[in-house]
């Protein structure tokens, strides 16, 4: 570790895909907290997220060398490695043995369609859809992801539910955001409300259904609606700032970051909670639920009660300062961090 007036600094390394901007979003954490994190990424998309501490000499490196690289530059580097959505350093995994063989402590950490199989996503919500229906190629990939670590985190208990029976620990840590880069703004009752909808997967998401409910309402209230597709994500929270009343989901039970964007932003935020993920969140969540059943019911509503749409945002907006502060959890994971090198070093 590197030493500082404090002490040693944890140095990690996380990777290699980024997931709803949570690798920055966490490094930048951990930084304020006072360790050191950096990130490799593999897999770039259209939403543009920041790479402020992305490895840049990473991509430079041929294929061939990597394995060196790996030996030579991040193991001597970096104190504990933190993989996310199933990945790690090279896509045969053959980098796990060389950082247990260094006995470096790794962790993976699961978002979502990589671990949510079907079978066992119905028995929990039976709206359920997934993207990768191959339940046989999930299990296998987990047990041999726990077979070489040993520890998980969760952001949720969905999460939880699917990667419990593999791991020997499991660790909570919510997802984050960095509540100043989200002013939210309580808008007022509008004679032309704007609803947006945001589908990164319009199957997992519901789409049809959701653009089924608005033709149907069109020919009762007055209303505009926005989809937001392929657009990178400074653009599209430009929109998101403008709207009165979002959609994000109606199949998968849980939240995720878009939903958590929304509150933060003061906005009532349409999103499906299954009775079993009810349970287990804060009975304080303002979300309002709904399915594909009842989404026209619970559109109607809202329309018919715009006046309490300010009301839901601020409710949405203090949600998130108490449980989805990047601050605050990235301290909850340098805890984390912390006590699995104590653990490791006996």
């Amino acid at each position: 570790m590197k030493e500082t007036d404090v002490g040693p600094r944890l140095k990690v390394l996380q990777g290699t895909m980024e997931i709803a901007n949570q690798l920055h979003t966490s490094s930048k954490g951990l930084e304020k907290n006072g360790a050191i994190s950096k990130i490799i990424n593999n897999f770039h998309s259209y939403l543009g997220y920041p790479s402020k501490y992305e490895i840049k000499d990473w991509k430079k490196v041929e294929s061939s060398n990597k394995v060196n690289y790996i030996q030579n530059q991040l193991i001597p580097e970096f104190d504990l490695f933190h993989f996310h959505f199933s990945t790690s350093l090279l896509t045969d995994h053959s980098d796990l043995k060389q950082l247990r063989t260094a006995q470096k402590p790794i962790i993976m950490e699961h978002w979502g369609s990589e671990v949510r199989s079907l079978n066992k996503a119905l028995q929990i919500n039976r709206y359920a859809k997934v993207k990768m229906n191959n339940d046989d190629w999930i299990s296998r990939k987990l047990e041999f992801l726990a077979e070489n670590i040993p520890y998980c985190i969760a952001p949720d208990h969905e999460m939880h539910y699917y990667v419990k029976p593999y791991y020997q620990h499991v660790f909570f840590v919510p997802q984050m955001i960095d509540l100043s880069e989200y002013a939210p703004t309580f808008l007022e009752k509008k004679t032309r409300p704007l609803i947006v909808h945001a589908p990164t997967n319009p199957q997992i998401k519901g789409t049809r259904y959701i653009l089924q409910a608005i033709e149907q309402l069109r020919t009762e209230f007055t209303f505009d609606f926005q989809l937001v597709q392929r657009m990178n994500h400074l653009e599209a929270k430009k929109i998101y700032e403008k709207a009165d009343l979002i959609i994000d989901q109606l199949h998968l039970g849980s939240y995720g970051l878009f939903a958590i964007e929304a509150m933060a932003l003061g906005k009532p935020v349409i999103c499906y909670i299954s009775d079993f993920m009810a349970s287990y969140y804060p009975k304080t969540l303002p979300l309002i639920s709904a399915n594909p059943d009842t989404l026209v019911e619970k559109l109607r509503f809202l329309l018919n009660n715009q006046d309490s749409f300010p009301e839901i945002g601020r409710k949405g907006r203090e949600y998130v300062e108490a449980h989805h502060d990047y601050l605050k959890n990235s301290a909850k994971l340098l805890k984390i961090y912390e006590a699995i090198i104590q653990s490791e070093n006996g």
